[in-house]
């Protein structure tokens, strides 16, 4: 066998034909029960809540690749309405909704708060995953998106790993890309924090001789978190005059029209 046909081998074994999406959330799911996962998850859960605390939020949506589980508390966050939207069923302990992130099943300017848990890695079109969630906030509304960092331990294991192991498989896209893909949607950038400066390992005792070393990357290199936590705010606020409104069945598109002035300054 001759170098470039045991390369090729080598490579087909390394990076694997990708998973097709239900394959992949089935994984996905089921690594999150892990150990590992339901760390992460929980770190992930303590960054969301004070985020979610702030203001009054009435509609709040996570849009869902996999964990099944909400980050938010609706009586906490003082909510009329909370869902879970995922592209699958699944088996969540509050109101869910099937929809693809490419397709939310949302109309626009309809959600005060959404949050986007490690749905961009796995996307087959990240730019317009970000375009439909922007779309259903409404002016003013918040969008939180959880990232795994390219840049971090878990970065760096994603490259000595086999690519077909979630949560691997997925393509890890930094928080500044993501922001600046946010900035382009016209939503300003209000927060990126990184968490879980552990390496992605779940035995007790390697935690315990390493703990010094993760209170160090905290503070003196925080970006080498195994995730990153992007908040942003949609920044179009418009003042609406002269309402007319119409009954619903005499619009074709709108339900309402109205005379709108671009507020700027």
């Amino acid at each position: 066998m001759s170098v470039s046909q045991w390369y090729k081998k080598w490579l087909q074994w390394w990076r694997p034909a990708p998973l097709q999406p239900h394959a992949r959330e089935v994984q996905l799911n089921r690594w999150y029960r892990t150990e590992l996962g339901e760390a992460l998850y929980r770190t992930e859960r303590d960054m969301v809540a004070p985020v979610l605390a702030q203001g009054y939020h009435p509609f709040i949506v996570q849009v869902d690749g996999g964990l099944y589980r909400p980050l938010f508390d609706a009586q906490k966050c003082r909510s009329k309405a909370a869902v879970l939207i995922s592209r699958y069923e699944n088996n969540a302990v509050c109101p869910t909704v099937q929809s693809d992130p490419e397709h939310l099943a949302l109309l626009p300017e309809t959600v005060d708060m959404m949050i986007m848990h490690h749905v961009i890695e796995y996307a087959q079109n990240p730019h317009r995953v970000l375009r439909e969630a922007v779309q259903a906030l409404r002016p003013g509304g918040q969008l939180i998106v959880m990232g795994f960092n390219p840049y971090g331990f878990w970065g760096l294991a994603r490259l000595l790993r086999r690519q077909s192991q979630v949560p691997w498989v997925g393509r890890f896209v930094s928080a500044r890309r993501v922001a600046d893909w946010c900035t382009l949607l016209d939503c300003d950038e209000e927060q990126t924090a990184y968490y879980y400066h552990w390496p992605p390992m779940t035995q007790a005792s390697w935690k315990r001789r390493v703990r010094l070393l993760n209170a160090f990357f905290r503070v003196v290199m925080p970006m080498t978190g195994a995730g990153y936590m992007l908040v942003v705010r949609k920044n179009q606020v418009e003042l609406l005059h002269d309402h007319k409104w119409k009954p619903a069945f005499f619009m074709q598109d709108k339900v309402m029209t109205t005379q709108r002035e671009q507020v700027t300054g």
